[in-house]
């Protein structure tokens, strides 16, 4: 038996390992989350800044046009009275006036927008019609102009008025945090604007730019990462306060062991070597016709006193010394015992089982199926075996071989908690599965939340491409279904439907929808309590 100090180095490492798993994972997701978000957010804005670049532009030209075809294009008083008129009705004109082939502006109205003469680009021969540029005080002040050419001596010249870009876009928690600076092709800068944060402050900061098609016009946006990442600090704390409390539990649980002289090591050796691991049945619906499509099995420790240990108190335990794999077993061997009669007498149904990292290190997990389901009466086609995000997988080649045996089996291959973990789309391009389930995190808030909203239907969308079956986790509430069917989701799992149920209630439940005839086993565990959500950790069948 371990001594005292190892045993208390063992709880401590399973709480540290229980609570800051979860708050790695969430720190990913969310900061990933938020730099996407405020990437929407910043192209957005570039977008914006650059729509009201072309509007002004275009005014300009659209007045040059109109007084060169009109002929307005002396310094007649007439046609200085004309531009005043133009200019002074404009949004965002401050001057029209006529300058010489030398730069030189001979005239321009109205005249009270002069506090100083000006220079413009001397006219060369093959200049185009029409020209954009910036001119300078040599401060910061800039200045656009519109030239519009008349003939070798003479131009039409339309100055923008400064303000015509001083505007502020995007969200509260983006304006104080943003760099906005609008170029012209040549490389000089028409407006230019930062506050009092600057881009260098932040090496990993979210940058977009927008380009016109119309106009030699460039606008960059850029965005405080920093900032982005204020938007999920109350979901982070949460999750931290959460994560502590597992920890706690955690803690509290081996502490209670070492001080009864026990080893928790021993304690679950012992618990594993007396099959006190049962499947529960979590149903699976399709939610356009009602119908039971099968069921996903996940994992309960029920101690000979008839209690139930949650999984979130021994599953990570159970992967980090290796027992996961003989449980997978031993449950895999069960699903046959509680369902292989229902099975053979409806082979539409499916039946789920997790498969964790571990299983991913040899090929033994193919040779476990073949010899547990082979002639079962659970044939494999009615067998889809789940891949988590949650933990990575070391070889992803190796993987794939082992994926690729259990599908040439007949059986699939789900990947599970999508967009949760570490494997994102890295798994769907390698892997080769066949369902992807979408995570109860997404599902959540997916009728009330844009960003949950646009993660769920993009990962649709995607599934769609890919021809691959699509599965949302933890539904529980009606509009949920309703948003779920909009967007071409026919399969989902959760509370609003069926709780995980022991065998003879999964059985009994089947035996009803689908009208088989097949009885529950004698010896079947009663329908206790599980002590757990469906947001318990996904490691095992």
């Amino acid at each position: 038996m371990a001594s005292p100090i190892l045993r208390w180095a063992r709880v401590v490492v399973a709480s540290l390992f229980v609570a800051g798993a979860p708050i790695a994972v969430a720190d990913y997701v969310l900061g990933h989350h938020a730099l996407a978000e405020a990437r929407v957010e910043t192209r957005a804005m570039a977008e914006r800044y650059l729509e009201r670049s072309e509007e002004v532009i275009g005014e300009g030209l659209t007045i040059l046009r109109d007084l060169k075809n009109d002929g307005h294009v002396t310094c007649s008083f007439a046609d200085r009275q004309v531009f005043g008129a133009r200019a002074f009705t404009s949004t965002y004109i401050q001057q029209v006036g006529l300058a010489d082939a030398r730069g030189t502006l001979l005239c321009g109205e109205p005249m009270g927008s002069l506090h100083q003469p000006i220079r413009l680009p001397a006219s060369e021969r093959g200049d185009p019609s029409v020209m954009i540029g910036v001119l300078t005080d040599g401060k910061a002040d800039r200045q656009a102009f519109v030239l519009m050419k008349l003939d070798d001596d003479a131009r039409l010249v339309a100055r923008v008025n400064r303000s015509a870009l001083d505007f502020v876009t995007g969200p509260d928690y983006l304006s104080a945090a943003q760099q906005v600076a609008v170029y012209l092709d040549d490389g000089s800068t028409w407006m230019s604007r930062s506050g009092t944060w600057s881009p260098e402050k932040e090496p990993d900061n979210v940058a977009e730019t927008a380009v016109s098609s119309r106009y030699p016009l460039r606008v960059s946006v850029t965005v405080s990462s920093a900032a982005a990442h204020s938007t999920v600090a109350p979901l982070r704390a949460i999750i931290l306060i959460g994560s502590a409390f597992l920890g706690l539990m955690v803690f509290g649980w081996g502490a209670v062991l070492v001080m009864r002289g026990d080893s928790g090591g021993d304690v679950f050796t012992r618990a594993v070597a007396n099959q006190e691991f049962i499947p529960y049945y979590q149903p699976v619906f399709d939610i356009f016709t009602g119908e039971l499509k099968g069921c996903e099995v996940l994992v309960r420790w029920q101690r000979p006193d008839g209690s139930m240990v949650p999984p979130g108190q021994f599953l990570p335990y159970a992967e980090a010394t290796g027992l996961i794999r003989e449980i997978t077993t031993q449950l895999m061997l069960q699903t046959v015992d509680d369902c292989a009669e229902l099975y053979s007498r409806n082979r539409s149904l499916k039946l789920s089982i997790n498969l964790t990292a571990m299983h991913f290190v040899d090929l033994r997990i193919v040779d476990e199926i073949r010899s547990i389901y082979q002639d079962s009466g659970i044939v494999y086609e009615q067998l889809c075996f789940e891949v988590t995000e949650q933990h990575p997988l070391k070889d992803l080649t190796l993987s794939r071989t082992i994926i690729q045996r259990i599908q040439a089996l007949g059986a699939q291959v789900a990947l599970d908690d999508v967009g949760t973990g570490h494997g994102g789309l890295a798994y769907l391009q390698k892997l080769g599965v066949d369902i992807i389930k979408i995570d109860k995190m997404f599902i959540d808030n997916i009728s009330t939340d844009h960003s949950s909203q646009s993660i769920v239907e993009t990962l649709v969308e995607l599934g769609h491409q890919l021809g691959l079956g699509i599965i949302a986790e933890g539904v529980e509430r009606v509009e949920q279904v309703e948003h779920l069917k909009g967007i071409g989701v026919t399969t989902a799992q959760g509370y609003l439907f069926a709780k995980p149920l022991p065998a003879k209630a999964y059985l009994e439940l089947a035996a009803t929808m689908t009208g088989s005839l097949a009885a529950p086993p004698a010896d079947a565990p009663g329908d206790a309590p599980t002590g757990e959500d469906e947001t318990e950790p996904k490691a095992a069948a």
